[in-house]
């Protein structure tokens, strides 16, 4: 037994908003628990504090949490800022008895990064995100220890890592403990499922667990959606015509009332209404009572609309413009998926591409970075970074699709860089869809969207009418979004087949 936890429940001291309610749950030796949830849910709070207590005091923890581990090892979402400009050399070897060095050399091997990089004087920072992320990955996975907390293991990497990987965690001896919003990963990893959700407009907290792997539980929560939904429309059916049926007499009653003449005819009506009267309190109680209709916390209620149309015939580029050795052409409707080692140069010809779109007069383009501090100004509100010109009108529309993705009205007057990272991913999805952009250039898109919540991400860009370049490591994201697949190598864009 390495963690044992006990009705335990968080709250977030700042807006008293509850992230975890009454979770209970054992983590034995081999365990492979997924935590998954909607952006600032709180799984990385959880997975914080299931390492060990923290050291401020913005959560409120009830329950408890033995933890009878003795060499935990933690993988942050994000490069630290104190390891940023320290060096490879230094990241590796300062504290020589702190790793095992044959499988720091293997791991490096099997990652594809090369191991005579691991003494130079390169600081962490330099690094791409996806080298970053391999070499915290090595250091991490090299250490010795008995369980794994990894915070997002999956954004970065390349495919073949993410398949080292996957298959690591999957098969390695110790406990791991992870957050992670990649689909195929969570279905060929974890054994048990802690799933964090927020409903009615961020208000009310559940905490499913689950016994078993991820796909088990994606088909069992949709059989419990569907169920519920079910028996919630019939019951309101049923009771609506309950409800017509005790109109019907109370107008009957009413009508009577009015035209008695009568005394004592009217005193007999009047005890009818009185009955009539009562029978409607009782319903209204009734109604409470129904079963309630299940709520989506995950839905993303976004379409685009009103695309200016790309010209039909016309090449929109060619990828020789940008020195690549091939003769093929991006078209109106095309969907290109770009895959390929980390540090290849994805996002920077990615940038290259935008870059030479916006010369264009008759293409407007959408990007999404893979660093969404690119375009999203840190100290504005999501208001503000969507309707720059105050126009009333626009505010009003883009409150309403604010109000849809499930930002609470505290939220919208946030700054920007205190979002989660998927909050922030919705904003610049958000933009795509109110500029109206007709050719979309994609870096990472589905990155930081909940497992739950990214098959509508992927339906979205599916349906999508203009032209997607895209780089993605996102199986799922490329077989149903992408038409055409290219890896990106030293020598060019070479066309993938059988993806």
């Amino acid at each position: 037994m390495l963690l044992t936890i006990q009705h335990l429940s968080i709250q977030h001291q700042k807006d008293l908003r509850t992230l975890v309610q009454d979770l209970s749950l054992m983590i034995h030796q081999g365990d492979k628990v997924a935590i998954i949830g909607e952006e600032g849910n709180g799984k990385s709070s959880l997975l914080q504090l299931l390492l060990q207590e923290p050291a401020a005091n913005h959560l409120l923890v009830e329950g408890t949490i033995q933890r009878h581990f003795s060499a935990p090892v933690y993988l942050p979402q994000t490069l630290p800022e104190s390891l940023a400009e320290i060096s490879l050399n230094d990241y590796f070897f300062a504290d020589p008895d702190a790793l095992d060095y044959s499988l720091v050399y293997r791991y490096a091997d099997q990652l594809g990064f090369d191991s005579q990089r691991l003494s130079s004087l390169q600081s962490l920072a330099s690094l791409s995100g996806g080298e970053a992320l391999k070499v915290q990955l090595i250091r991490a996975l090299a250490s010795p220890a008995d369980i794994f907390f990894l915070d997002e293991p999956s954004n970065d990497l390349d495919l073949d890592s993410l398949l080292w990987l996957e298959n690591f965690v999957a098969t390695c001896p110790q406990a791991v403990v992870f957050v992670s919003h990649d689909e195929d990963f969570l279905s060929h990893t974890a054994t048990k499922i802690i799933h964090l959700e927020s409903l009615k407009r961020k208000q009310v907290a559940q905490t499913q667990v689950w016994q078993g792997s991820y796909p088990d539980y994606k088909e069992r929560r949709n059989q419990r959606y569907q169920k519920q939904k079910q028996q919630a429309q019939n019951e309101r059916k049923e009771f609506e015509k309950t409800m017509d049926k005790h109109r019907r007499q109370k107008a009957q009653v009413r009508h009577s009332l009015i035209n008695t003449h009568d005394a004592t005819a009217g005193r007999l009506v009047a005890k009818k209404m009185k009955q009539v009267l009562g029978r409607e309190r009782r319903f209204e109680q009734e109604r409470k009572e129904l079963t309630q209709l299940p709520l989506d916390e995950e839905a993303i209620q976004l379409f685009f609309s009103d695309i200016q149309p790309l010209p039909a015939k016309k090449a929109l580029l060619n990828w020789g413009e940008f020195s690549l050795p091939t003769e093929e052409h991006l078209h109106p409707q095309d969907k290109i998926g770009i895959i390929g080692a980390n540090g290849i140069g994805k996002s920077t010809l990615l940038k290259r591409i935008y870059q030479e779109i916006l010369t264009k007069t008759d293409i407007r383009p959408g990007y999404m970075p893979q660093q969404y501090q690119e375009m999203l100004p840190d100290l504005e509100t999501p208001l503000q970074f969507l309707c720059p010109s105050g126009d009333q009108a626009q505010e009003q529309k883009a409150l309403t699709h604010l109000a849809q993705l499930q930002f609470t009205r505290q939220e919208v007057q946030h700054a920007i860089r205190d979002l989660s990272g998927g909050q922030q991913a919705k904003l610049l999805l958000l933009k795509l869809v109110l500029d109206r952009a007709n050719l979309l250039l994609l870096d990472e898109p589905s990155r930081n969207f909940s497992p739950t919540s990214q098959p509508q991400i992927r339906q979205l860009f599916q349906n999508y009418p203009g032209a997607i370049i895209a780089v993605s490591h996102d199986r799922r994201f490329l077989r149903q979004v992408c038409d055409r697949i290219y890896r990106l190598t030293e020598a060019g864009l070479v066309p993938v087949d059988n993806f």
